[in-house]
């Protein structure tokens, strides 16, 4: 009796029909790898970057994005890297990576824009969710939420019908993604986007994420995994989906969020403060907006 496939499997049997396995580019891979080193040489990510004029463009365009808010213009990879520092250049690098394998331009029946506008909208509400917290670096919760759903997409790229047929079933049923996945494909973006993560090489914080955030066993998830997992349903609520748009609001609620159950969620990760990031999530959603028609544009 042969066995049963499990998510897993048949996320790596789908994975072998893809006709062209995606890849990071190859200065962003060893960009990635000499920022996680002890003692980083600037100069020589900064040599690495300007080797691949399309990602030395795209950091550009993303380091004058409202995502940063610098005083200044910036006109050259190597003031980027003095300017920002390590970190900053790790998120944006991850940050150009999904943008590279989400390209707007590529055959896929979601809407690239409102993917970007969610995958932002997810890593802004991480962080200031998680600058509420002494516990979650803000720095990791933006580039998981960047990063939780790029599986959806490149699974939307590499088998456009069988997708079509998830927004169809997602629709008329009234189903999240994930769950018309499961429907149609056995498995869902998160187990391809956590198997694509691993073969890049991803930090295993990520990937984690990646396969995770949807919460089906949220007792074993990590407090990274839940922040996003949270920061992903708000920004569903707001109307930031590749599916379909705004819940209606209801009493209680803001942009169709139940405050009350939320603060019981947040304050089970050491989040406090939720008056501020209630008064905050307006900007948010503008910031978002901004981000993507400042680079999508």
């Amino acid at each position: 009796m042969p066995m049963s496939l499990t998510p897993l499997s048949t996320a790596q049997a789908i994975m072998k029909t893809f006709k062209v396995l995606p890849t990071v580019p190859a200065a962003a891979s060893r960009a990635i790898q000499l920022l996680n080193e002890s003692e980083v040489d600037m100069g020589e990510v900064a040599d690495i970057l300007l080797a691949d004029q399309v990602m030395a463009a795209r950091v550009i365009r993303i380091v004058n994005s409202p995502l940063y808010k610098l005083l200044q213009e910036i006109d050259s990879v190597r003031q980027a890297l003095i300017y920002l520092g390590p970190q900053r250049v790790f998120e944006i690098i991850l940050t150009s990576c999904f943008l590279e394998l989400t390209d707007s331009q590529s055959r896929t029946p979601l809407k690239m824009q409102s993917c970007w506008e969610h995958a932002f909208g997810v890593g802004l509400v991480a962080k200031k969710l998680a600058s509420f917290s002494d516990d979650i670096p803000q720095d990791q919760a933006y580039i998981a939420g960047i990063l939780h759903d790029i599986g959806e997409v490149i699974l939307s790229q590499q088998r456009r019908d069988e997708f079509t047929r998830v927004l169809v079933l997602a629709r008329e049923r009234e189903l999240d993604l994930y769950q018309a996945e499961m429907k149609v494909f056995g498995t869902s973006h998160a187990e391809v986007g956590a198997l694509l993560a691993e073969q890049w090489r991803f930090p295993e914080v990520y990937i984690d994420v990646i396969r995770n955030h949807h919460g089906l066993q949220s007792g074993n998830m990590s407090t990274l995994t839940r922040l996003v997992h949270i920061a992903d349903q708000i920004c569903l609520n707001v109307g930031f989906c590749c599916k379909y748009g705004n819940a209606e609001q209801r009493e209680g609620q803001v942009y169709g969020i139940d405050m009350l159950d939320l603060e019981r969620q947040l304050s089970s990760l050491g989040v406090k403060r939720l008056s501020d990031f209630r008064a905050s999530l307006a900007e948010l959603v503008q910031q978002v907006k901004q981000t993507v028609e400042s680079i999508y544009g």
